[in-house]
């Protein structure tokens, strides 16, 4: 029977998957456009007509990475369960993407991610400055409709979210996968909840 022929999307999605791959077992600097190509079976041209070389993978990568993050919370938003049942979601969301793609944080770790360029520094800030900023105004709106508590700093909390999930990436990314931190930044997350929820306050006097 004769292989399925991929089209070109589906190609690009094999090629960053193999890539991510190699990423979470090797890191960035393991990876080499041969290897993808020997891995998914076709030759290195053939990868060259998606892309150019190594770089434009890495930018590709990280475009993947704002986009699932930025659905996430497109798709949340449309839940009206109120801002804190909404915001554990995301978390939620956010620690299985890293759960569920291992090479995640050694790529956004990485000094080649980072510092490869300055135009890549400033792809990677805009990815966690917009997230973040997508956080707050979900607190916020919380905040104004009486489902967090008065005082609770949106910025804080979507800080507290990206810090958390940044954790649980890091320690993937020191212990090659072997450790899985995401129960425990769960229960850490659940004693923020508690603390920015509205109906939690008479709980607490």
């Amino acid at each position: 029977m004769p292989r399925k022929r991929l089209t070109s999307k589906m190609r690009q999605e094999q090629i960053l998957d193999t890539t991510l791959e190699i990423i979470a077992e090797k890191g960035l600097a393991g990876v080499n456009t041969s290897e993808i190509a020997h891995r998914i079976g076709i030759v290195p041209s053939a990868l060259y007509r998606h892309f150019e070389n190594k770089e434009a993978l890495i930018d590709a990568l990280l475009d993947r990475t704002h986009n699932v993050l930025f659905e996430n919370v497109r798709k949340i938003s449309l839940d009206s369960s109120g801002a804190s049942k909404n915001l554990r979601s995301l978390f939620l969301l956010h620690i299985e993407f890293i759960r569920n793609n291992p090479g995640i944080p050694k790529l956004v770790f990485s000094d080649a991610a980072v510092f490869g360029s300055p135009e890549r520094k400033e792809k990677v800030f805009l990815i966690v400055k917009n997230y973040m900023n997508k956080l707050a105004e979900i607190a916020e709106k919380g905040r104004r409709e009486g489902d967090l508590i008065d005082d609770s700093s949106p910025e804080a909390v979507a800080f507290s979210m990206v810090s958390f999930a940044q954790h649980v990436g890091l320690i993937s990314n020191l212990s090659d996968g072997k450790i899985d931190m995401s129960k425990y930044a769960e229960l850490a997350w659940s004693y923020i909840e508690r603390s920015i929820r509205k109906d939690n306050e008479s709980d607490k006097k």
